[in-house]
């Protein structure tokens, strides 16, 4: 059975932090003990439901805030956090390393459709679908794996 989760970029709204630490299964995607204030600002994995506070505020003032994105996925929370981890970084065309904010709506809605079947299949190992705001937060984006292709409905 698929779990809701959230990627949550915690720099997008000082209120996210809070949300984040109040939800009894999170975790930061990046490694190590972070100090503040980058800990404040990290992107975190949390385990939601349509009841918890972060879901609540996400849809009463997040829509439309560039908040992250969210997935359905039968992989447990340690699991999940491996398979985003991997995607952290981004090598640019001149060899340098630079954290790929993939958990940004707006990177996500460019980044995604632009992949080939290889990073597409990457991406949705053990994922079912994948959530994410339309510009303005004018409505949801859904993404599925369809036959190795990219399958992208309104909701």
């Amino acid at each position: 059975m698929s779990s809701l989760y959230a990627i949550v970029d915690t720099a997008r709204d000082a209120r996210l932090y809070g949300l984040v630490m109040r939800s009894p299964q999170r975790v930061c995607l990046f490694a190590g003990e972070l100090q503040s204030p980058l800990e404040r600002a990290a992107p975190y994995l949390v385990c939601s439901t349509p009841y918890d506070a972060l879901f609540d505020a996400w849809r009463n003032h997040g829509w439309g805030q560039s908040w992250g994105i969210w997935c359905r996925s039968a992989l447990d929370l340690k699991q999940l956090r491996r398979h985003f981890r991997q995607f952290l970084q981004a090598v640019l065309p001149d060899g340098k390393v630079v954290l790929f904010r993939y958990y940004d709506p707006r990177v996500w809605r460019t980044y995604l459709p632009a992949c080939n079947p290889d990073e597409l299949a990457g991406w949705f190992a053990g994922v079912d679908e994948y959530g994410v705001e339309m510009p303005g937060g004018r409505g949801t984006l859904i993404y599925r794996l369809q036959n190795g292709a990219l399958a992208v409905a309104q909701a």
